[in-house]
């Protein structure tokens, strides 16, 4: 029996993912099925024009299925055809930088794998790791087993979440999104909190005839009190309960009293 679904945006060799695997695996039975290369930016894309295949292997000491598709895929493919009785939950990362705010999340492949487990039913969290500049302006090689040790905190942050969520029921909450500092401990308080609402602005540049991506790099002003941008800015870690129903019942209220005297 396995209690969790493991799987990411990064890419199997992503230090985030292999160092939470390791930490998820002292508690509970886990089940890693996980992209073969790097799906970011892929929000929960589903692949429909190719055929997907499944392959187990061995890397850094753990067992884990390879697919050559989606976050997305990932669990599907894991929950139907890989997983032989349904997990308690699906952890989807630990990403590689942050993902907050209504735009990344929407986008975010990480986050998409959790929303994906959600539609199916099953209880989801979404986990990354704030990078300082630093550490990117040095390239540092997020690939690499050497480098294991840099998401070893957010590891065991995310198996703490991970346990108080198996336990508690949570009436209207499909999945979380947590986002951590990077020197951020077990101990580190922890805030819940809501999704800033901004635009990530312009994504695309234009160099000669063709358009390059560039991801805008976040900015920490105008911070919402009680957001998950505002929370993290000030050290401690966000916990955002999210749903997927993408309504509520006093804009339905307000459309409806609209339209009834309008139509």
């Amino acid at each position: 029996m396995t209690d969790l679904l493991v799987t990411n945006d990064d890419g199997y060799k992503s230090v985030g993912f292999v160092t939470l695997v390791r930490e998820l695996s002292k508690k509970y039975t886990v089940t890693a099925v996980v992209p073969d290369r790097g799906r970011s930016w892929i929000g929960k894309a589903i692949t429909t024009k190719k055929e997907l295949k499944v392959k187990k292997v061995t890397y850094d000491g753990i067992e884990m299925f390879l697919l050559n598709g989606t976050p997305a895929d990932c669990v599907q493919i894991g929950l139907y055809d890989i997983v032989p009785v349904r997990p308690k939950m699906i952890i989807s990362g630990i990403n590689i930088g942050l993902n907050i705010g209504t735009a990344r999340t929407l986008s975010s492949g990480t986050i998409g794998a959790a929303i994906e487990g959600s539609i199916d039913g099953v209880r989801s969290l979404a986990s990354s790791l704030s990078i300082p500049i630093e550490y990117r302006d040095k390239k540092t090689d997020f690939y690499t087993p050497k480098n294991n040790p840099l998401f070893e905190n957010a590891a065991k942050i995310t198996t703490k979440v991970t346990s108080i969520i198996m336990e508690k029921a949570f009436r209207d909450v499909d999945l979380f999104s947590l986002n951590i500092p990077f020197d951020a401990t077990v101990t580190t308080p922890l805030e819940i909190t809501t999704l800033f609402s901004t635009r990530y602005g312009r994504l695309f540049h234009k160099t000669g005839k063709r358009f390059v991506h560039r991801t805008p790099p976040i900015q920490f002003k105008n911070m919402q009190e009680g957001s998950d941008l505002k929370v993290l800015n000030e050290g401690r870690i966000s916990l955002t309960p999210m749903n997927i129903s993408f309504w509520s019942s006093h804009l339905l209220q307000n459309v409806e009293q609209a339209f009834q005297k309008e139509w």
